[in-house]
């Protein structure tokens, strides 16, 4: 019994770690997309307003990495994006 029931118990750790291993993926691929996207507006603004974008768009980069739900870091990016859009 305990020889099929160690098994499964690993498979069921796998299977629910996937996700949290694509979301950490997702995570990275949105960032570099943010960055790539923000820079073309990094020339327009001051350094200090530069560095707030940055820590508000890494904080949310760090939030979802650790799997934290309630924010949107996409939603996040973006929002940070429309506002240098506005300068």
């Amino acid at each position: 019994m305990t020889k099929i029931a160690l098994p499964m118990i690993a498979a069921l750790l796998v299977a629910s770690m996937s996700p949290a291993f694509a979301a950490t993926s997702d995570c990275g691929t949105g960032y570099k997309d943010f960055v790539s996207k923000m820079s073309t507006y990094v020339n327009k603004m001051s350094g200090d307003e530069l560095a707030g974008y940055i820590r508000k768009a890494l904080g949310a980069y760090d939030s979802c990495m650790a799997g934290d739900n309630s924010i949107t870091p996409h939603g996040v990016w973006d929002g940070i994006l429309a506002e240098m859009g506005k300068k």
